[in-house]
């Protein structure tokens, strides 16, 4: 794919299918390892994509990466939601996907040094981000964008249904997924 034909612009409330399509089918690639197959196979887009609706409309950023006026990933991005950092010096990448079928051509590297851009020009000076302890892959990607563990970790703990998935009734009263995060940070 040449990279001339990828643009980078905000979502609107009408792109949020396509960030919950990207979103699920990543999710399902990158944690098939660390979260639960059930749950895994039953995220659904539909869900998502009324919880994107949601955060576009409450005015959250999220950039779009687009190849030929396809979505084929997203960064959201806004000030740190950690009560311990100041959110006049703090930016957060909060999420950043890509489809699967475009891992490992650059991409994600220009959305992340887009939303770095972005983040310095609003006046922020330094910027974190939470990954999953055990996603080697994204690790290593954050690592190779300059970012370095800070030595925060946090252990959050989400309902299935709140993650998207749809599980048989019986089984959602105690589906609670823990996510062992860590966090990184570098300056901008």
């Amino acid at each position: 794919m040449q990279k001339s034909n990828v643009t980078i612009r905000y979502a609107v409330e009408n792109d949020a299918p396509g960030i919950a399509s990207i979103h699920v089918k990543s999710w399902q690639k990158i944690y098939r390892d660390h979260i639960s197959d059930d749950i895994l196979n039953n995220l659904s887009i539909e869900m998502r994509t009324q919880a994107w609706r949601d955060l576009i409309v409450k005015g959250i950023k999220i950039a779009l990466l687009e190849n030929e006026k396809q979505i084929i990933g997203f960064a959201s991005l806004g000030p740190s939601r950690d009560a311990d950092k100041p959110a006049d010096q703090y930016g957060e990448i909060s999420s950043i996907y890509l489809h699967p079928d475009f891992w490992h051509q650059g991409l994600g590297k220009l959305l992340c040094s887009f939303a770095l851009d972005e983040l310095k020009r609003r006046g922020y000076s330094k910027v974190i981000l939470w990954v999953l302890k055990n996603n080697k892959q994204a690790r290593q990607f954050y690592e190779s964008m300059g970012f370095i563990l800070n030595g925060n970790e946090k252990i959050d703990t989400i309902h299935a249904c709140k993650l998207g998935a749809i599980i048989d009734e019986v089984a959602t009263e105690n589906v609670n997924v823990p996510f062992h995060e860590i966090c990184y940070s570098r300056a901008i």
